[in-house]
């Protein structure tokens, strides 16, 4: 079936994971402070950095989404570990964690990309400071002693939505409850990584960066049976191509629980990121966008659909 808007969700569910840039509102003169530790490795030998969240406001967070780059001509990462202050039984309270884990991470080209992002209740959210995440690794082997190499945070390399042409330029800390949503300033703090004993290196200075949250409001949407495009420069036109509507289906309910919600939104999100794997089912509800293919434009549009910006599901 169709599904009508009968919900109301959060302004600033377009930050969820894979598809989005930032969270609806900025929580004015709030801040927390995004920091990597300091750790010295020998040459061929192992490392662990943490990372850890401080300045965490008492409403809590349930959303984190950022990366951390490193060297990769000079370090190798073997894992990512969830940490104490991360680990909040949020797995065992989300019903999206059955299929996902709440704590997600993708390891490439020198930028490890985190996710932690829960629709569980806020009993399980970040909400004390300390390590959420530990990061260990190998030093490759002939780096010479007395190289320090950072730990530092970045946005996660992505486009803010398939197709979009524009690049993801925000680091996003934050929560959505409800219609209540808030992101918060970030400041960053690199760790290092130095080759050798202590007694024989010089470490690099480290600066602290403030990272300035911006305020993203989604795109008017407008209903139509075909979408056109055409770029000046080759002037080729790429034309959507839609699906038949089945009845049968509710669109939008990918955890298959009967409702639309927030929940739906987190799994949909992790299954376009390629960390969970939806069953037939779910991907033909999943379809938001009926064009056939589960991505980034029925995240969106199932995003739009509970910020009450489309009105019924699927969009055609």
């Amino acid at each position: 079936m169709k599904a009508k808007r009968t919900i109301a969700c959060a302004l600033a569910l377009s930050m969820l994971a894979v598809t989005a840039t930032s969270l609806g509102a900025s929580a004015a003169g709030s801040s927390v402070t995004l920091a990597g530790s300091k750790a010295t490795a020998e040459s061929g030998g192992e490392f662990s950095v943490d990372v850890s969240l401080s300045g965490v406001p008492s409403t809590g967070i349930n959303v984190l989404d950022f990366a951390v780059t490193f060297d990769q001509t000079i370090l190798s990462v073997d894992q990512v570990t969830v940490g104490a202050a991360a680990d909040t039984g949020a797995d065992a309270a989300d019903s999206t964690s059955k299929d996902a884990p709440v704590f997600a991470t993708n390891i490439k080209d020198g930028e490890i990309a985190v996710s932690w992002t829960t629709a569980a209740p806020t009993a399980n959210w970040i909400k004390s400071d300390g390590v959420i995440l530990t990061i260990t690794g190998t030093v490759k082997d002939g780096v010479a002693d007395g190289t320090v190499t950072p730990i530092d945070f970045a946005p996660v390399s992505r486009d803010t939505y398939e197709g979009s042409g524009t690049k993801n330029s925000s680091m996003v800390i934050g929560y959505i409850s409800g219609t209540d949503s808030a992101s918060y300033g970030i400041v960053t703090e690199a760790g290092s990584v130095t080759i050798g004993s202590k007694q024989t290196t010089t470490e690099a200075p480290v600066t602290t960066t403030a990272v300035e949250t911006t305020t993203t409001s989604a795109a008017p949407v407008t209903n139509e049976t075909t979408a056109e495009t055409t770029t000046k420069e080759n002037e080729t036109t790429t034309t959507k191509s839609t699906i038949q509507v089945d009845p049968s289906l509710l669109y939008g309910d990918v955890n298959l629980d009967g409702d639309i919600d927030l929940a739906d939104a987190v799994l949909l999100n992790k299954s376009v990121a390629g960390v969970v794997e939806l069953n037939d089912t779910a991907k033909a509800n999943a379809d938001c966008f009926a064009d056939g293919v589960i991505g980034s434009d029925d995240s969106m549009t199932l995003l739009k659909f509970l910020v009450h910006l489309v009105n019924e599901l699927p969009q055609q």
